[in-house]
């Protein structure tokens, strides 16, 4: 028998697709329009904890949780240097990801860090950061990322991007 030879042809496939952020969509909306992060806070006085990112539903008690503005700057707890990506962030690498826990949250969000001199020492875990916004914005996560505190002023006098509170 002989020696299985794989063929392989290349190919696009494009697809278009529409699909909504539900229950999250107040999120996404706010952080489009009006620069603004949004988390949730359990509505049970017990528990309170507060949610970024956002549940509709408190993870702790079950509780139902309610929209609150959340501040924009917080800390580090986690990140990684990033060398490997997809097309829609090549002109970025090396970039950073890491998890923000922003002041007054409970939980962390998974977002970017960017620095215009990106060393470990600037992204590393207790690391100050400030949410820079893209000028024009989708209502994507893309819309938004994160900065070291001392680097904030710089990113927002570039004409492609601005800041929040």
């Amino acid at each position: 028998m002989d020696e299985f030879q794989a063929h392989e042809i290349r190919d696009r496939i494009k697809i278009n697709y529409k699909y909504t952020y539900g229950g999250q969509s107040k999120f996404f909306i706010e952080v489009m329009n009006n620069k603004k992060l949004l988390g949730t806070k359990c509505t049970n006085p017990k528990c309170g904890k507060a949610w970024m990112p956002p549940r509709i539903n408190c993870s702790e008690c079950y509780s139902p949780a309610e929209w609150v503005e959340m501040k924009q700057s917080g800390t580090i707890e986690v990140s990684t240097i990033v060398w490997y990506t997809t097309s829609a962030f090549i002109k970025s690498v090396p970039y950073s990801i890491g998890f923000i826990k922003l002041d007054g949250a409970d939980t962390a969000l998974l977002q970017g860090i960017f620095s215009e001199n990106l060393v470990p020492s600037k992204i590393k875990k207790g690391r100050r950061v400030k949410a820079v916004f893209s000028k024009e914005r989708e209502g994507k996560m893309t819309d938004f990322f994160f900065v070291p505190e001392d680097e904030y002023e710089r990113w927002i006098e570039k004409p492609e991007y601005e800041g929040g509170e």
